[in-house]
């Protein structure tokens, strides 16, 4: 989409007179391009002034008309929004408010609503809980559970040993944050688990995952912090990085943000730097320099950032919207995508913008997707 069609399509937004599939196309034209524009002469500061502008001409803009505000007004409004593209902020995020309340874009007669928050939680004698849905997280006491703003959590164990082993699962769909018994917070992707022991005794502190977690590791010198997924073992003694270990992904993958990590298969172990990802594969590591850290932690953050062929694109969807999808003969897998879209929107909004900016198609049937060519 040309930049003069571009602000066009601004001119109606800010009045509130674009259609959804306006809306979405727009979405696509900041995809394609916001990767291109100058950002490094953009402080901080000045992003978040632009993008509190964004957020204010959204809610002006989808609130119910109880008072004369003037077009110009709005166009101010728009051209904050051009500037707010060109310095890396996605329409993706705008709000659209109806009564005063919030409501999903929706642009498909069938279509999946996101994730949120749901975990389970298996104690070492047995006791399964159902997590709180309106919770984001449990903190690890000495002597009991509690949720992230202090509730406690009953339970049946009341004399947990050091070495009882518990395991924390997210489903399909699901996403939970764990603060551990020495201070470690852990943040578990959808189709994901974590087993601790009730506190860490001993030489070092080990925990186990399965498929996708975010570490920040509590500094311990004297007692080493080890994360065993899937055929590795990660040692740390204090830092940030993420383990992706999914069952249905080629590589398991350690992506270091911060300090030193050391990576060990069954056969080699590599060190490494802030920036650096090791991929095992058969027993073989490969390291990879300067990845981008924002995209591997957007799943923690709360949006999808791609720049990946079709099908990892499509596992990650699938995980967070419990979906299974089905690939029609034609479709070209090696084809890649790249921009950024929240992961609190319907899943149609998602398919939409890569519809607009790909050689592709997708139909919603129930809980399965299907991509054609």
């Amino acid at each position: 989409m040309e930049e003069k069609k571009a602000q066009e399509l601004f001119k109606k937004y800010a009045a509130g007179n674009c259609t959804d599939e306006e809306k979405v196309l727009l979405e696509s034209w900041y995809l394609l391009h916001s990767q291109n524009s100058n950002l490094s002469d953009v402080s901080a500061e000045e992003r978040l002034e632009d993008k509190q502008l964004i957020l204010d001409a959204l809610d002006h803009a989808y609130a119910p008309v109880t008072r004369n505000v003037s077009w110009l007004k709005y166009a101010g409004m728009a051209a904050a929004s051009i500037a707010l593209i060109l310095i890396g902020f996605g329409l993706y995020t705008y709000t659209i408010k109806e009564n005063q309340e919030t409501r999903p874009l929706v642009l498909a007669k069938t279509d999946v609503s996101p994730g949120g928050n749901k975990a389970v939680l298996k104690l070492a004698n047995g006791q399964t809980i159902n997590l709180s849905n309106d919770q984001n997280g449990i903190i690890i006491k000495a002597t009991e559970l509690a949720y992230n703003d202090g509730t406690h959590i009953q339970t049946n164990d009341t004399h947990p040993t050091a070495s009882a082993q518990n395991t924390i699962s997210t489903p399909a769909g699901g996403q939970y944050q764990v603060i551990l018994q020495d201070g470690t917070k852990v943040w578990l992707n959808a189709e994901s688990s974590l087993s601790y022991p009730s506190s860490f005794a001993g030489q070092e502190r080990k925990v186990e995952i399965t498929g996708e977690a975010y570490f920040e590791v509590a500094h311990n010198k004297a007692m080493p912090f080890k994360v065993v997924s899937k055929g590795q073992t990660v040692e740390v003694l204090g830092t940030h990085f993420n383990i992706m270990a999914y069952n249905n992904e080629n590589a398991v993958k350690t992506t270091l943000l911060e300090g030193s990590v050391k990576v060990t298969g069954r056969r080699t172990s590599k060190l490494l730097s802030p920036g650096q990802q090791a991929q095992l594969t058969d027993q073989h590591i490969t390291i990879t320099n300067h990845v981008d850290l924002e995209e591997i932690i957007s799943w923690k953050n709360g949006y999808f950032k791609f720049n990946e062929d079709i099908k990892s694109i499509m596992n990650k969807i699938a995980r967070w919207y419990d979906l299974d999808v089905v690939y029609k003969p034609g479709v070209d897998l090696n084809q890649t995508f790249s921009g950024e879209v929240s992961k609190s929107r319907n899943v149609s909004v998602l398919l939409k913008v890569m519809e607009l900016t790909g050689n592709v198609n997708f139909k919603i049937e129930g809980r399965r997707i299907i991509v054609m060519p």
